[in-house]
């Protein structure tokens, strides 16, 4: 610890307020959609690799406090998204019964969404978007994330998830997923 050096420090004994938030406390629909972004400029995305075992994914995610992760390969190349629910729904399953492995052996990349399956929007698009131009489009799309693409780097600027939209407005948010296959949707049907 020779390389650093101690901060001065002052006293807060006269200190009474705080400082204005940058955005305001009570959001609405009307609000900017930016004021709800997760921007990957400003915070690291969470990330998990796709051989991880769904269990312990979804025991990192848990002591994490989060819902989900985009999905890399060993080379940190986007793959998808997985969500907490992807780790504990049927997927899980129906995975190790077709591939004739044991449950404990499926990994996030068997159970994640794809990237293909995955829509997003141009981050120069929040500049005239509000929460509810998003929320409108995560149910239209039946997805609860979408991607903002840094059009100029061909690369992932941020995410907005439906729960980041709930804890926000303080309101409930329920969005119907699509299924992406004849099994899945058979499982819908099955299970309605």
């Amino acid at each position: 610890m020779n390389n650093f050096s101690a901060i001065p420090t002052v006293a807060m004994t006269d200190v009474d307020h705080f400082v204005d938030a940058e955005y305001p406390a009570q959001l609405s629909l009307e609000s900017p959609a930016a004021w709800i972004t997760t921007d990957f400029a400003r915070r690291a995305p969470l990330v998990i690799e796709h051989d991880v075992k769904v269990d312990d994914a979804l025991y990192m995610m848990k002591k994490a406090h989060v819902k989900a992760k985009l999905v890399v390969d060993a080379n940190n190349r986007f793959l998808g998204i997985v969500s907490a629910s992807d780790l504990q729904s049927h997927k899980v399953l129906m995975h190790a019964t077709n591939k004739a492995i044991h449950r404990n052996e499926v990994t996030v990349g068997d159970v994640m969404v794809d990237k293909a399956h995955l829509h997003g929007f141009a981050y120069q698009e929040l500049e005239s978007a509000t929460i509810g131009d998003v929320l409108y489009t995560l149910q239209e799309l039946g997805e609860q994330h979408i991607l903002l693409l840094d059009k100029k780097m061909n690369s992932l600027r941020g995410m907005i998830s439906a729960a980041d939209i709930a804890r926000a407005l303080h309101i409930p948010i329920d969005i119907t997923q699509r299924a992406y296959s004849f099994a899945e949707v058979f499982h819908v049907l099955k299970s309605a």
